[in-house]
């Protein structure tokens, strides 16, 4: 009788071994400290439920994406993959990652609700990824200096435009960091673009739209900061921030951990501000603005596909990121991550006034619609502002030259990627 019960015992543990899943996750760009914050989570929590083991592994940003495409075109890719909305859609495009909306449509409606637009990844309809953090680029305002100059932070760019020479004059610049002339100026052009309607690639007839009219406002009002209203080309946001030299900057929404680090003395002296917007037709101001996402993608060559989305759920669930951002800031006091999950955004260490404008910047802005070589081609619109900066083309010269190459580019690529798309539609 021992002997049997011994038997079905071990043929019990034998079967639950070999039915208990095993997953890898690839993480982009994420801090060895961080990713020890979620495995240690996983153990305690998501294993202990499920059964489901997971290696949490965080890589670095730079080389990323040609070890994860080596790996997939060698069959040894992990379960879950991360990056930015562009490498996944790129590996999306081109079959090597799970549509999520085609293949897990339920189980994916009950996830985005909880989480930030991820928009920028759902290209064609497929749901190439879960939105995992988000960024986007933001204001950021010298409180206190503009009460002594007696100006309010502007609601709109023609406000801001008055304030500039004002602001001046007291020897306070306003500028752009990240999204100006020195760092990714395409970023800020096409919020302003966006802002008048315009665009950059119609994503589904693959046509370049910067040859349309709201497209050709907003870059010119882009452009004019710089050309009419003299708007510093390139700043050190930390320390001019510091000195009082920069009243007003737009940068990226994670700047704030680092003014935050950089001049303590400044508290209550400064805070976010929402972006300049564009008034619409209806008088309402629309102030969206360039937004980027990084998501969490499940990999074609996976054996355990329903085991990773299930992780996916589980670790971007409110409690989960809540408890997530609560311990980064326990453990890695200065750093800053901002969930995709909406209610977490409440443990992210922020004012409380602050969170609120970002909650409201978040809650307007989209990521970038992506499509096939928008990693090679966005590049024309950067041209085109050093066109017009550093050459003194016309902005709709520039515009032109830009569009035309657009053009010319998403043919070659279209081309290019034409079975890929083909097989997804």
């Amino acid at each position: 009788m021992r002997k049997f019960m011994l038997t079905i015992a071990l043929v019990c543990v034998f079967t639950v071994a070999s039915f208990a899943a095993h997953i890898e996750v690839w993480q982009f760009s994420m801090a060895n400290e961080f990713a020890r914050i979620i495995q240690d989570l996983i153990e305690q929590e998501f294993t202990p439920k499920t059964g489901i083991t997971v290696s949490f592994t965080a890589y670095p940003s730079e080389g990323f994406q040609s070890k994860v495409l080596l790996a997939m075109v060698s069959g040894d890719a992990p379960d879950i993959v991360t990056g930015p909305v562009d490498h996944l859609v790129e590996y999306g495009i081109r079959g090597s990652i799970v549509p999520l909306r085609k293949e897990f449509r339920e189980e994916l409606e009950k996830i985005e609700p909880r989480l930030y637009s991820g928009a920028g990844m759902d290209h064609n309809g497929q749901g190439f990824g879960v939105v995992q953090v988000v960024g986007a680029i933001t204001g950021f305002q010298r409180t206190d200096i503009l009460a002594n100059v007696g100006v309010e932070y502007p609601t709109t760019w023609a406000e801001l435009q008055q304030i500039m020479p004002k602001l001046k004059a007291q020897g306070h610049e306003v500028a752009f960091g990240y999204g100006g002339p020195a760092a990714s100026p395409q970023w800020g052009a096409y919020i302003l673009m966006k802002q008048h309607g315009g665009g950059f690639v119609d994503t589904v007839n693959y046509t370049s739209l910067l040859n349309d009219p709201g497209t050709i406002a907003g870059f010119k009002e882009y452009v004019e900061l710089y050309t009419v209203h003299k708007m510093p080309q390139e700043i050190n946001y930390a320390n001019m921030f510091r000195t009082g030299d920069l009243a007003i900057f737009f940068d990226s929404i994670t700047a704030y951990a680092a003014v935050d680090r950089s001049a303590p003395e400044l508290a209550g002296r400064w805070s976010y501000g929402l972006m300049p917007g564009t008034p619409r037709p209806d008088g309402t101001i629309d102030h969206q603005t360039f937004m980027s996402a990084t998501g969490l993608a499940i990999t074609k060559t996976s054996k355990h596909k329903k085991e990773a989305l299930a992780f996916i759920d589980w670790l971007m669930q409110d409690d989960i990121q809540t408890k997530l951002m609560e311990e980064l800031t326990k453990q890695m006091p200065g750093a800053m991550w901002v969930t995709g999950n909406k209610a977490a955004l409440s443990a992210v260490p922020l004012r409380d006034a602050d969170r609120v404008i970002l909650d409201k910047q978040l809650a307007v802005s989209t990521p970038y619609a992506y499509f096939p070589g928008s990693m090679v081609i966005n590049r024309y619109l950067e041209f085109a502002v050093h066109e017009v900066l550093q050459v003194g083309n016309t902005p709709e010269q520039a515009l032109a030259n830009a569009h035309n190459l657009t053009e010319q580019e998403l043919r070659q690529k279209l081309a290019e990627y034409e079975r890929f798309i083909k097989r997804l539609l």
